[in-house]
């Protein structure tokens, strides 16, 4: 079976959400996959596992950020001579943005949010009514794999849940009972953003705790507590000392789309993990769930104990065993060869 893939962004060993998802889901699939990457920079082809992916520009405006619809606006000029020169038995498309490419192939579409829904909260009303467009017509797939229930995916295709997952690291937060980091992670996506806000705001009322709010999520926003850290982006290696050595894990998300990677990652440390409702979406079971600063600050505190710390942990390891990257890629692999 010929299969491409449309993405709307590079993903290949990606450090976001995103380019996470793509990568490990497309490289799940028992089948070469050539793979057609919109760019804001220069051309490019190699080799990424088993797949054959080339980088195309795309021309990004000057007047507007919104990357996004300078894809879905150059999708069908520069990616519809592409699929149709390949001419594939199947294209996935990842995101709505490149929708119009497709010329009546058979599609899977890999909701990674309810994107409508998303814009609706960050775009201007042009913004979310193109996207609306484009995301009706991704929805008319022979397949959709969503990674979200609480986005309330609508269409009449064949679905199937494809939840975010992560990697499962061999060494895991043993005692973080005896420390006193608390750790937030994010892009700098608005809701990141307004989470990192917030958690630095609680700062004054935890001074026994050092606030680490790593990512460019902290590069957005100014605080001069001084048991706050803003530390900027982190490399695998840092990232992965800051998930073993943090009492909890703070997320206190308000708003957004799809499902949390760095919950599930953090989930995967035995890392405690202390979330809204909203941000636990999908992982409800397994977080601590607190919805104000109080109840923030009083689960947090709750955490001194050794055998709370301890249980909490042990579930957060249990809990994110099922959603490793090798059995969720399985099953979207099942989705995939079973389109022939």
């Amino acid at each position: 079976m010929k299969i491409a893939a449309l993405s709307p962004f590079p993903f290949m060993d990606a450090e976001f959400g995103g380019g996470q998802r793509i990568d490990n889901l497309l490289t799940s699939i028992d089948n070469e996959v050539r793979v057609f990457i919109a760019n804001g920079g220069a051309e490019g082809r190699g080799r990424h596992k088993n797949l054959d992916v080339s980088l195309h520009p795309v021309p990004i405006s000057t007047h507007r950020s919104e990357y996004d619809m300078d894809v879905a606006a150059a999708s069908k000029r520069v990616f519809g001579p592409l699929i149709e020169e390949y001419d594939p038995d199947l294209v996935i498309l990842e995101h709505p943005w490149q929708v119009r490419a497709l010329s009546g192939q058979k599609h899977i579409y890999d909701a990674h949010n309810n994107e409508s829904h998303m814009k609706s909260l960050i775009s201007s009303d042009d913004v979310v009514q193109e996207t609306q467009k484009l995301e009706a017509k991704a929805l008319e797939a022979d397949h959709v794999t969503y990674c979200s229930v609480a986005d309330q995916i609508e269409t009449n295709s064949p679905k199937t849940w494809i939840p975010n997952g992560t990697d499962i690291p061999e060494i895991q937060n043993s005692s973080g009972y005896e420390s006193k980091i608390l750790l937030f992670v994010g892009s700098a996506h608005p809701p990141n953003i307004g989470a990192a806000l917030t958690l630095a705001q609680l700062a004054p009322a935890l001074p026994g705790y050092e606030i680490v709010i790593a990512g460019s999520c902290g590069q957005a926003i100014q605080c001069d507590a001084p048991n706050v850290t803003l530390a900027g982006h982190v490399n695998k290696q840092m990232l992965a000392y800051l998930m073993r050595s943090a009492r909890a894990f703070i997320n206190p998300i308000a708003a957004g789309s799809g499902t949390s990677l760095k919950v599930i990652s953090a989930l995967s440390y035995g890392l405690p993990t202390i979330s809204s409702k909203f941000g636990a979406r999908g992982y409800e079971d397994s977080c601590i769930i607190a919805n104000n600063a109080q109840e923030m600050i009083s689960e947090i505190e709750a955490l001194g104990s050794r055998v709370h710390w301890k249980e909490k942990s042990e579930l957060s390891r249990n809990f994110a065993e099922d959603y490793s990257w090798d059995a969720i890629g399985a099953t979207f692999n099942d989705v995939v060869m079973g389109m022939k």
